[in-house]
């Protein structure tokens, strides 16, 4: 395999390698309205200039300059889309930023306030305030002192009759709420997820609007920490308490909840398990879009790694100067880790396409009228159980893609000029920060095992055609459902034991986890074959790509394959040599790979894919008079 020249960039248009519907959001016209409004935004350096929250809030202005009113821009599918992998690559910081103050902030108030609400003088000011950014909006749920706190939160709002306020109370040091809200400063709002107690009674969980503070002071009865530093994304972090802060009544983003003139409440949703899933269903847009942020760094971290591997020179002594491509330990992982960013963008679209459907199917009916799911690790697959599932599979994905890449690039890979570990931190936090992926994969794994269905009936392994780009759906789903009926069977042994709850499940639990993990891929290989099914003009390249990334999951996956038997040991072992078949398939169209799946040029420029990288190195650095450049 030589080296290719990289060549000029694509021009803005289609990603010809996803289904016909679709266009690579870092290329359409919102697109590049957000990447010309940012500018060019150079990695941060550690221990480099002031406050990230300060950075982030200016670079949060100036997007919102461009951008539509939130209650429109929410409701656009290709907006957001291109809003998270722009700000992603740009920044992964700046896109935490985007996702508390658009998404979730923003999210509860569009989703949950009325239109008189939203048109009282208090809230539409601080609306106002947040929608042109002078003011930045973040989420408050988390509580640091005990696990899962979102199924036992803490803090309250109790309602005073007198005055027909709430007051927040944060009842000791474990229910401080924590988030980036940064050192005091600039003006901030919160949506703060509480217990409402209305007449001493708990009405379950609700979202109510909070100002923490403006440029001079921190609000009455609000304290923030000094700032927590967290590695994976350079922002500053807090604890949030509240000690008898005091709230408007139209500060409580109630739906069609309600508290009467005799101080009644009354929700049509009856339940307050049912109170917390409405509250937390702002996250259905985020992981709607989240695989957008992930492909997009999933891409950008590939085609980068693609790009120094041709360019670098070796003095191995096998074969002195050839490119690092030349090695076939080099082209498995560099172009395994572009199959599945590749495959990471098709997911994508289906994540988008899911939450549009969902959308339209609320036409006329609030998400309140929502039927409640049951959950027991977390509320997250309560909320909405498959996008859940596309979050968690697109951020494990994009983590094993950039951790891939760092190791194959060396030194460089860890540079923060270079932007991987930028990347790396980025899928490091977003496996915690918007639902646990652990937990989302658990209650999967519960959802899948509990549901009423047809015994598998897949007989002895076949023979598989693993070129075939559509081999690893068939492989994968034969997978889950083998996965499933074992620990339903597992199951029903130990209830026939009379075990149930933690002594039912807690030896079953690593088997849940994996069948929900298998369950994503499952939907990551459903989202290539429609890809490669419904490509505009279908290319052997696309399908080696999709064949690649099928073998590449199966060798991960080689043990589970075998011992359920939806694989022989035969085809098993034949999985290497198919893997270097499809990378030799790959080799001649390298550019035109490169040049589908790259970001454009001024998004997140990089040495690192550059012909010269010495020299682009060097270009980035400042250095002392008479000293060499």
């Amino acid at each position: 395999m030589t080296p290719t020249a990289t060549g000029p960039p694509t021009a803005p248009g289609p990603l010809p390698l996803l289904p016909q519907h679709v266009a690579d959001p870092l290329r359409t016209h919102q697109g590049q309205r957000i990447t010309d409004a940012l500018g060019p935004v150079r990695p941060p350096e550690p221990g480099e200039g002031p406050s990230r929250n300060h950075l982030t809030h200016h670079e949060l202005a100036r997007l919102a300059r461009v951008l539509p009113p939130a209650r429109e821009l929410l409701r656009d599918r290709d907006s957001m889309a291109a809003l998270s992998a722009c700000t992603a690559l740009v920044d992964p910081a700046l896109y935490m930023t985007i996702v508390n103050h658009y998404i979730l902030c923003l999210g509860s108030v569009v989703a949950s306030a009325d239109e008189r609400q939203l048109h009282t003088a208090d809230l539409a000011r601080v609306v106002d305030e947040l929608e042109s950014g002078h003011r930045k909006g973040v989420f408050l749920v988390t509580e640091v002192g005990d696990a899962n706190s979102h199924l036992a939160l803490r803090t309250t709002a109790e309602f005073d009759p007198e005055r027909g306020e709430f007051v927040l109370h944060t009842p000791d040091r474990g229910a401080a709420k924590f988030s980036s809200v940064g050192v005091p400063g600039m003006p901030q709002s919160a949506v703060v997820c509480a217990r409402l107690v209305v007449g001493g009674a708990c009405c379950g969980v609700h979202p109510f609007l909070v100002d923490l503070g403006d440029e001079r002071h921190t609000a009455p009865g609000v304290a923030i920490s000094s700032a927590l530093g967290v590695d994976a994304l350079p922002l500053e972090y807090a604890l949030v308490q509240f000690d008898g802060a005091r709230l408007p009544y139209d500060r409580w983003l109630r739906g069609k909840a309600r508290i009467d003139a005799d101080s009644a409440f009354h929700d049509p949703l009856g339940d307050p398990a049912r109170a917390l899933q409405r509250t937390l269903d702002v996250g259905r847009l985020l992981w709607a879009t989240v695989p957008s942020a992930a492909a997009a760094t999933a891409r950008a971290s590939a085609v980068a790694t693609l790009r120094h591997s041709q360019y670098r020179r070796s003095h191995g002594r096998l074969a002195p100067e050839a490119p690092v491509l030349a090695y076939s330990t080099q082209q498995r992982a560099v172009l395994g880790a572009l199959a599945e960013a590749y495959a990471l963008s098709c997911a994508s679209v289906a994540a988008l396409d899911t939450w549009q459907r969902t959308e339209d199917a609320r036409t006329g009916s609030a998400a309140d009228d929502c039927a409640a799911a049951d959950t027991a690790f977390s509320p997250w697959a309560a909320v909405d159980r498959r996008l859940s599932a596309f979050k968690a599979m697109a951020v494990d994905g994009a983590a094993r893609v950039t951790a891939e890449c760092r190791r194959r690039c060396g030194l460089a890979g860890y540079l923060s000029v270079n932007r991987l570990s930028g990347y790396a931190g980025f899928t490091d936090a977003f496996g915690a920060a918007g639902g646990d992926n652990r937990l989302i994969l658990l209650d999967t794994g519960r959802a899948l095992a509990d549901e009423d269905a047809p015994a598998d009936a897949d007989g002895a392994p076949r023979p598989a055609d693993t070129d075939d780009p559509s081999w690893w759906l068939r492989a994968v789903s034969a997978l889950e459902r083998r996965l499933t009926a074992r620990l339903r069977a597992a199951l029903e042994e130990r209830r026939q034991q009379g075990l149930d709850g933690m002594d039912l499940w807690n030896p079953l639990l690593e088997q849940a986890r994996q069948l929900g993990e298998v369950h994503t891929l499952r939907l990551a290989a459903q989202s290539v074959a429609d890809a490669v099914r419904t490509a505009r003009n279908p290319d052997p390249a696309q399908g080696a790509l999709a064949a690649l990334y099928g073998t590449t999951q199966a060798l991960r996956l080689a043990g589970p394959l075998q011992w359920t038997g939806v694989l022989s040991l035969e085809t098993a072992a034949s999985l290497e040599a198919a893997a270097n078949r499809q990378c030799a398939q790959l080799a001649p169209h390298l550019y035109e790979l490169a040049a589908a799946l790259a970001p454009p040029d001024s998004t997140a420029p990089t040495p690192l894919a550059a012909p010269d990288y010495a020299a682009a190195l060097h270009s980035t650095r400042t250095w002392p008079a008479g000293g060499r450049s």
